[in-house]
């Protein structure tokens, strides 16, 4: 980790792992003298970082390749310590917490205001499905999900068991369409004991990914990402408690 925290050395990984260079490729690549890169060369070198081959090219070590690729994850915690100062990704399941580097291109969202003003959008703009979990509903969305059944788009939500929902709330859930959709398995909602994450995405974007603070609950501060990793990532994690969810 000391080796990596050098600025210079890390560009030099990156740049190898692009393809193999000469101690003085290195050099000209990066503007260094050739005493200053061979001192960076030979400390990575000794790290097993790099190896060089019989021709003098420097390559990356398996070791090196590994080491390289765990640092997004790394960057991404680094680049929101403030959010995760209070935040906590323990509660994932372990290969989603390992994999936090899938959120690097997200975007942070420090507004419940705006998260919930993004959850409405993706619910308008969605054609083929609306993934949903969280510990509330909103009477705001629930129209916007009634005209999306009738687009025939698939809703899926998960709720705690000890979710708090309002009598005005349950009222318009009563609408008559939502019954007709869970009848032709396009509404379905399951329940789990607690949860660990809230999770809003649709087949365009994650909407809302907000990670429970140090008290256990929900402040809805979060990601939002319409890349392609970041929704994969999303989409799995989903995926994982909606299996474990009871009906």
């Amino acid at each position: 980790m000391f080796e990596l925290s050098n600025v210079d050395r890390l560009n030099i990984l990156r740049e190898l792992k692009k393809t193999p260079m000469k101690l003085s490729r290195v050099s000209e690549r990066f503007d260094f003298t050739v005493p200053e890169t061979a001192r960076n060369i030979s400390r990575l070198s000794e790290a097993n970082l790099i190896v060089k081959d019989v021709d003098g090219l420097f390559h990356l070590t398996p070791f090196g390749e590994e080491a390289l690729r765990l640092l997004p994850g790394f960057d991404f915690l680094s680049k929101h310590q403030k959010y995760f100062k209070t935040h906590r990704l323990s509660t994932l399941p372990p290969e989603h917490a390992s994999n936090v580097s899938a959120l690097a291109d997200s975007k942070f969202i420090n507004s419940v205001t705006e998260t919930i003003y993004n959850t409405e959008n993706m619910m308008r703009e969605a054609q083929e499905y609306i993934w949903f979990m969280t510990d509330q509903i909103l009477a705001s969305a629930l129209p916007i999900l009634g005209e999306a059944v009738t687009r025939g788009v698939e809703i899926r939500k998960i709720l705690p068991r000890n979710a708090n929902i309002s009598e005005s709330i349950l009222a318009l859930a009563n609408d008559p369409i939502f019954e007709q959709a869970a009848r032709a398995h396009k509404f379905e909602s399951r329940y789990l004991d607690k949860l660990d994450v809230v999770v809003l995405l649709s087949e365009k974007e994650a909407a809302g990914i907000c990670f429970p603070n140090v008290a256990g609950g929900f402040d809805y501060l979060g990601f939002r990402a319409k890349d392609e990793l970041t929704h994969q990532w999303s989409k799995s994690l989903f995926l994982h408690y909606w299996n474990r969810a009871k009906r």
